[in-house]
């Protein structure tokens, strides 16, 4: 009988900006950086709704925060190593977050 072997694929996502010259919140052009992406790029993900978070109701700017980041490196891991489209994307990134909600409902049922 063969044996199968399973492989797992783990992405560490990295940086190389020291945290301590840079703090949330971002501009667009910082967290572009972090994300190594486009601004313009950015801007059409909000739009998406791929983003989480709000405008400031004040300036109608996006602040981009470290969770933010991680977001945007996420997605653009998906689109651009595992060639998964907008539309999936968007399908992943709405699961991932069904997920978390069940999480936190399980954790304050839990207490």
């Amino acid at each position: 009988m063969k044996r199968q072997h399973s492989t797992t694929r783990a992405v560490l996502v990295h940086t190389d900006l020291a945290y301590e010259h840079v703090r949330e919140p971002y501009d667009l052009a910082t967290a572009a950086s972090l994300a190594d992406t486009h601004p313009e790029r950015i801007i059409h993900y909000c739009h998406l709704g791929l983003i989480s978070g709000s405008p400031d109701p004040k300036t109608e700017k996006r602040p981009f925060t470290d969770q933010s980041v991680f977001e945007l490196r996420r997605i653009e891991f998906l689109r651009r190593e595992a060639g998964v489209n907008l539309t999936g994307i968007r399908l992943i990134i709405d699961l991932l977050r069904h997920n978390e909600s069940l999480r936190e409902a399980l954790r304050f049922h839990s207490d």
